[in-house]
């Protein structure tokens, strides 16, 4: 049993130091190699898979990532930045143009060169429609590609174009947004949108931007004055939206922090976790929001605010009623849920109050963490501004911590700012400049172990190098601390003897984390006289691993036959273990009591009587009488920092029914303590107790643990108190009789082992009895070496130890496959593994593998027997889930007969799509996550796309495309002989000369227009073909290099009259480059320029090379006009070179085509402009 009370007490800074020493500088292994791993022992949802830790290579960026969204394989990334660059690129190279917009592939990390919008300002937020088809931006800018845009603009994600036809806007800031089918809803520093006032919240129509009558009120309290809002998500199928930021109301109802509002009236809704935050104003927010769905994930911020999380929390998306809260210190930014697993952007420093890492000094600072979803546990009581949520359920922080170094972009020393996936890897966006200590700038992805490297492994540790003692004959006792891993919690420890690699004396698996590092032992025996050689090697379940240094040992021989059983083997088993001091009580004269393994004697108080008959059983050695008085009392003369890793021990005999105290720490060397703990005592019922003043807040707590029974019998006991990372664990004749976890350190103070009188935590401070046998160790002793101590003891034999045992499980859909391997016997053997698997079935043998009936959560027990026949028995939780079809998705592309088809959306939630199949509705098939297919006529056809994932099962998706053939407006081959004019095109009528009869001429094959004097103009258009929707396509060279100014080839889209058109001009300089820009003539023969040239990047002309143009006109009321320049070989880009759109109204009618050149008046040199080939569809 255990009970806590709270008492006042001094926290003074202290550490328990012991000094290690070793020889040899050799390694079996090299002492830094390490390598990695994400397994967790037994995954479920309290232990689930992680993401690796090992950086995956990424596209870098030069600046800040604020936001990031992942469409199918694609990251869109927005924030403040001009360049990119690959990965292992240093800064300054291999970069190109990418304004604060970017998107690259999350299974590669290259960037997509089709997509380079230049927006002219920072963007906050990305989010992505429902289907996906389209994402939003918001932030500062107010153009995109030179168009206006008032801070908010939307992307076609199929094409990558700007949509032309969504265009609010939008006074001030904006940072946040949240879709549905229908509607945008935006959030930040709002004023107004469209010249319409609105307070930091707005809603707007999907199809056009239009403004909808959405308006909630965010409020700022009093004494913060800001009522920004940060963060949004759409629940509840799209009939609520979740807001977050810095107000303290939603429509003058109290809402700290975040809060619900009704989708379509903007009503305030209740979202529970809102009356217990604090989080609001300018210095303290509910920073970000995101949702799977059922449940909203948020994280908070305070710097010196009225804040009180600045951790994260899980709620319902319902209501708000929370499920989770994470409480750590240290701002978090952004959360991912994945699986089971929630990823946190942030620099925690101190996850002390749901059992993470506490608050290291000097300060360190964890950028990218990872908790369970499933609540584990609670939130404890450690800080003081978390007095709302102690006592409410909190998750486990999970073992992966990459490193990512704090940039200084935006001079807040953060390296996160953002973080999602879907669901096989995990990216984060933010200003860190390394990752795991190597040039990795503002983005970088993690992914799930079956698509990682795990090569991130042990951390190399000069504490890993064990300190070695010869301890009796034949004997050596290794002593270490164990090391962490960056993504693994379990690590396997092996310890080779003498050179041999392949043979381990010694292994076992070890729970530790980078802040939790417990103390390791290991006790070699049987060992030949001479000098032996040690290394202890740390290992994950992929292999990887990291040695300690060599280290030598001189020890004699082990005796050749068993002696007889006598009390010098207790002594022994004492050394044996490790004790630090051994206090025999022995001997009839003198002050002081002699430490057998070192030289830290005790005094002996007056009250204490000598050569009294001592507890072990065969042994003439003798005990301390201590007569019940102040003065009855020995302690160490040399004062050391209290310990928190320990173990004491003693025997006692006594028969007081007033109790009495055993032994303990104090700060006073004589007389009485006034700081004391890390006790062990009698209650007047004679029940041992083991206490210690734990830490909390500025006091210290009293945690106790007691027996049950009592021992107040006049009879010898063995007790022995121990506390270390595991908590606190009392036992007594070698059981355990009380334990309790909450308890790993005890008050801080400088101080002495008193044994007998002195200060005590319960009952009387004096001792009546006999005590005999003390010992104190730096280590915490198992269990089985206890029960090895109290049957030494009584007997002179040890007792067989009990095996220890583990196991491993892995998961594979039903079939589990499960591994005792880890199980041990400390000494001896396991001779027999026998498993029940908690459906009725039971298995035997080390390893095994069992399929299990159905999903679901199974108690599964293993019994493991020594060569002595004592047994262990484990159960552990094990989840299995049943194999869940892939989900087949897939998006099309149709452009006349040809179709392009996307199945990357497609997923497997646990596993991966492993195949792709597509039946073309035509008799043809063809496989790949992306294909195309050309119909060979036009018709509708149901395409059928088959996803079989890594187990075998398959889903099916099905769609009816339609194909036609374009319509074609005009063709022409220039296949004939013309002087003084084009003739006839193939379709579209004859060619009506605009300008310059003479200039203009066909061959077979090409049209050519001759500039023969500077500011000659010629052309000519098919005034047949009337459309207001034309694709057209033509191939354009040059017979000499252009001269002066250069020459101006015109592709015309859409001419409704003389002097009205709407057209492309290429122009030629003369350094090779062309420049492409959309212009129009409005009435007159003065050319206006729609927006600017843009130059055709990776183009310098030579004459005679052929250049593909395709210029697209259409619409009415507002005409959209693109242009895309090419040499002729080459893919045809993504991307438009020009896109612009034009409502001139003279302009939005019918009309034709047509082709001309000039020659700029600054020209010294004739030419000839020729065309090769020329047709006009409508836009598909």
């Amino acid at each position: 049993m255990s009970t806590s009370t709270l008492s006042s007490g001094r926290r003074l800074a202290s550490a328990f130091v012991v000094a290690l020493t070793a020889a040899g500088t050799m390694a079996l292994l090299p002492a830094g190699a390490a390598q990695a791993d994400t397994r967790p022992l037994v995954p479920s949802a309290a232990t689930p898979v992680t993401v690796s830790a090992d950086a995956l290579p990424t596209v870098q960026i030069n600046g800040v990532a604020w936001s990031q969204v992942v469409v199918g394989n694609t990251v869109y990334v927005a924030g403040k930045f001009t360049t990119a660059r690959p990965a292992g690129a240093p800064a300054g190279t291999q970069e190109v143009a990418r304004t604060n917009l970017l998107a690259y592939d999350i299974r590669t990390g290259t960037l997509i060169p089709s997509f380079a919008p230049s927006l002219d300002a920072q963007a906050l937020v990305v989010t992505a429609s429902p289907d996906g088809s389209r994402i939003y931006v918001g932030g500062d800018f107010t153009t995109v590609d030179g168009q206006t845009r008032k801070r908010v603009a939307a992307f076609d994600t199929a094409s990558g174009t700007l949509i032309t036809s969504w265009a609010p806007a939008v006074q001030s800031q904006v940072r946040a947004i949240a879709a549905t089918d229908d509607t945008v809803y935006l959030g930040g520093s709002i004023t107004a949108v469209g010249g319409v006032s609105r307070t930091r919240l707005a809603a707007v129509r999907a199809s056009d931007g239009g403004l909808l009558p959405w308006a909630p009120v965010p409020g700022a309290a009093a004494t913060s004055g800001s009522d920004q809002v940060m963060a949004l998500v759409v629940t509840g199928g799209g009939s609520q939206v979740v807001a977050a930021g810095r107000f303290d109301s939603l429509n003058s109802v109290k809402a700290t922090g975040v809060g619900a509002l009704d989708a379509t009236t903007g009503q305030t809704k209740p979202f529970a976790i809102n009356q217990k935050l604090t989080n609001q104003g300018a210095n303290s927010a509910v920073y970000s929001l995101s949702t799977d769905g059922p449940r909203v994930f948020g994280t908070a911020y305070d710097f010196s605010g009225p804040g009180n999380l600045e951790g994260n929390f899980v709620v319902t998306a319902e209501g708000g009623s929370i499920l989770e809260i994470n409480d750590c210190r240290g701002d978090s930014y952004s959360s991912y849920p994945s699986g089971d697993v929630l990823y946190v952007s942030s620099h925690a420093h101190d996850c002390g109050s749901i059992g993470g890492f506490p608050e290291q000094n000097p300060r360190v600072n964890k950028f990218g963490n990872a908790f369970t979803i499933k609540p584990t546990g609670t939130v404890g009581s450690r800080t003081i501004k978390n007095s709302n949520f102690r006592g409410l359920p909190a998750g486990s922080m999970l073992p992966w911590f990459p490193t990512m170094t704090p940039g200084t972009f935006t001079g807040q020393s953060q390296a996160g700012w953002s973080v999602t996936g879907n669901g096989q890897y995990v990216v984060f966006g933010g200003e860190f400049p390394r990752v795991n200590g190597v040039g990795q700038q503002g983005l970088v992805r993690y992914a799930l172990p079956n698509a990682a490297p795990n090569k991130v492994g042990p951390v190399a540790s000069d504490a890993l190098t064990p300190t070695v003692t010869a301890v009796a004959a034949g004997t050596a006792k290794l002593a270490w601390t164990a090391t962490s891993d960056q993504d693994n919690e379990n690590l396997t420890y092996r310890v080779y003897r003498d050179g041999n690699t392949t043979t381990p004396v010694y292994e076992v698996v070890q729970a530790s984390q980078w802040w939790k590092t417990p103390a390791m032992s290991f006790t070699d025996s049987g060992l030949s006289g001479g000098t032996h050689t040690y290394q202890v090697v740390a290992a994950d379940p992929f292999g990887n691993q990291v040695g300690s240094q060599l280290v030598s040992v001189e020890v004699t021989g082990a005796v050749p036959t068993t002696p007889p059983a006598t009390a010098g083997s207790y002594v022994d088993a004492v050394k044996a273990d490790g004790a630090t001091g051994h206090w025999r009580l022995g001997g009839t004269t003198g002050t002081t009591a002699a430490d057998s393994v070192g030289t830290a004697a005790m005094s002996v108080g007056t009250g204490v009587t000598r050569g009294q008959a001592g507890a072990l059983a065969g042994d003439t050695d003798t005990a301390f009488g201590f007569n019940g008085t102040a003065n009855a009392a020995l302690s160490t003369q040399t004062a050391a920092a209290a310990p928190n890793t320990f173990t004491q021990e003693a025997w006692f005999q006594t028969g007081s029914t007033t109790g009495g105290r055993i032994l303990g720490f104090g700060n006073a060397r004589t007389g009485t303590s006034t700081a004391f703990d890390r006790q062990v005592w009698l209650d007047a019922q004679g029940k041992v107790n083991f206490g210690v003043n734990s830490p909390f807040l500025f006091w210290t707590q009293k945690r106790v643990v007691t027996s049950t029974a009592s021992f107040n019998d006049n009879k010898w006991h063995h007790v022995a108190a121990t506390m270390g990372s595991s908590g606190m664990a009392l036992y007594v004749d070698g059981q355990l009789v009380g334990s309790r976890t909450d308890t790993k350190t005890g008050e801080s103070y400088s101080g002495y082992l008193r044994v007998g009188s002195d200060k005590a935590m319960g009952g009387v401070d004096t001792f009546n009895g006999r005590i005999d046998e003390v010992a104190l160790y730096r280590t915490v002793l198992s269990a089985q070496q206890v029960a090895a101590h109290n049957s030494l003891g009584r007997t002179g034999k040890p007792a067989n130890v009990a095996p220890a045992a583990r196991f491993g499980a892995v998961a594979d859909d039903l079939e589990v496959a499960f591994d005792g391997s880890a199980s041990t016997d400390p000494d001896g053997t396991v001779s027999a593994w026998a498993w029940t698997f908690g459906d009725g079935t039971t298995g035997s043998g080390r390893t095994v593998s069992h399929t299990f009936p159905a999903a679901g959560t199974y108690a599964v027990s293993l019994v493991v027997t020594d060569d002595r026949g004592a047994t262990a028995t484990l159960t552990q939780q094990v989840t299995v889930v049943a194999n869940q079809a892939p989900t087949a998705v897939f998006g099309s592309q149709v452009a006349d007969r040809l179709v392009a088809l996307d199945a990357s959306a497609s997923s497997d939630t646990d596993g991966r799509v492993a195949s792709y199949a597509w039946n073309f509705g035509d008799g043809s098939t063809g496989t790949g996550a992306t294909t195309s297919h050309t119909y060979a006529a036009d018709g509708t056809y149901r395409v059928t796309l088959t996803v079989t994932d890594d187990d075998g099962a398959t889903a099916v998706s099905t769609a009816d495309l339609a194909v036609s053939a374009p319509v074609v407006l005009a063709a022409d081959a220039f296949d004939r002989t013309v002087t003084g004019g084009l003739g006839t095109a193939d379709v579209g009528g004859a060619w009506t000369t605009a300008n310059g009869t003479t200039r203009l001429s066909v061959a077979p094959g090409t049209a050519t227009m001759a500039l023969a004097a500077p500011g000659n103009l010629t052309g000519a258009y098919l005034g047949a073909v009337s459309q207001t929707s034309a694709d057209l396509r033509t191939t354009v060279s040059l017979s000499a290099a252009p001269t002066g100014t250069g020459t101006a080839v015109y592709v015309t889209g859409r001419r409704v009259g003389a002097n009205l058109e709407y057209r492309a001009r290429l122009r030629f300089l003369p350094n090779g480059t062309v420049g492409v820009m959309m212009s129009r003539l409005a009435g007159s023969s003065t050319e206006t320029a729609i927006g600017s040239e843009v130059i055709v990047p990776g183009l310098t002309y030579t004459p005679g090379q052929q250049l593909e143009v395709r210029v697209r006109a259409w619409g009415t009321g507002t005409t959209q006009l693109t242009a895309s320049v090419w040499a002729a070989g080459a893919t045809e880009p993504g991307t438009p070179t020009v896109s612009r759109s034009d409502a001139t109204p003279e302009l939005q009618a019918a009309g034709g085509v047509g082709l001309s050149a000039y020659l700029f008046g600054s020209a010294t040199a004739p030419l000839d402009v020729r065309f090769t080939g020329f047709s006009v569809t409508q836009v598909r």
